[in-house]
């Protein structure tokens, strides 16, 4: 009790009283109040973590693991909430660097030399194959699916799109710009450890950004979803 009254004095006196920073305020110490295990504690805390997910400054990365390092940073809040020690106002900012200083950690043991395999997402919401959420890949596919289910299907689409087998990627092109397929474009926006941007492309390419837009919105993309729905399809069964 009177490590919780503490808690609370500190968690106030850091608080700017703005409504997001009071709001927070409540729900950290309402979680910190109600043991491990408990029901209610639980929902409090999937609350938290729908609110966090979202904030811009969280930090993020392209790399496939990224989802694992994430939800590990998560379970480490989970158990560590209580131990959280504002130094400056605002709170959630304050609670916000403490978050980024465990995943940076996490990030940078993603991105030692053993691992080679990334399958960049930066870019996907932007064209509208990736719904925005850090708690599953959202590629056409449930958002309750376990990571590791996710991690399987992104390497079998990131295969696809490399190898491309059936050639449907490669066939799939504006009128008389073959250079510019759908393959090209997927490799360059998803497979790269720094993802290029479709106007980037174009221009490398030498064709109008206009047209290069238009085409993978009208064809490039939905034939990529197609695909995608597919590999989801045969990675369930």
């Amino acid at each position: 009790m009177d490590n919780i009254h503490k808690f609370s004095s500190t968690l106030q006196q850091y608080s700017d009283r703005t409504p997001k920073d009071e709001q927070l305020r409540e729900l950290i110490l309402k979680i910190c109040s109600l043991p491990r295990g408990n029901e209610q504690r639980r929902k409090l805390v999937d609350r938290l973590l729908r609110q966090l997910q979202y904030l811009p400054k969280l930090l993020k990365s392209s790399h496939l693991d990224y989802f694992e390092a994430i939800n590990r940073t998560w379970e480490w809040l989970d158990n560590n909430l209580h131990k959280f020690n504002p130094q400056k106002s605002p709170l959630l900012d304050c609670l916000l660097t403490w978050i980024n200083g465990n995943l940076v950690y996490r990030l940078r043991d993603l991105y030692t030399p053993k691992n080679h395999n990334t399958f960049s997402l930066d870019y996907l919401e932007d064209s509208g194959f990736y719904i925005p959420s850090w708690s599953s890949l959202d590629v056409y596919i449930d958002e309750q699916l376990q990571t590791q289910k996710n991690q399987i299907l992104a390497r079998a689409i990131a295969r696809y799109i490399d190898r491309d087998p059936e050639r449907k990627l490669r066939n799939c092109h504006p009128q008389n710009r073959p250079d510019c397929n759908t393959q090209i474009i997927a490799q360059k926006l998803f497979l790269l450890q720094s993802p290029e941007k479709l106007s980037t492309i174009g221009r490398k390419l030498s064709i109008n950004t206009q047209t290069i837009h238009s085409f993978w919105k009208r064809k490039g993309l939905p034939q990529l979803q197609e695909i995608a729905r597919e590999i989801s399809q045969i990675n369930s069964v």
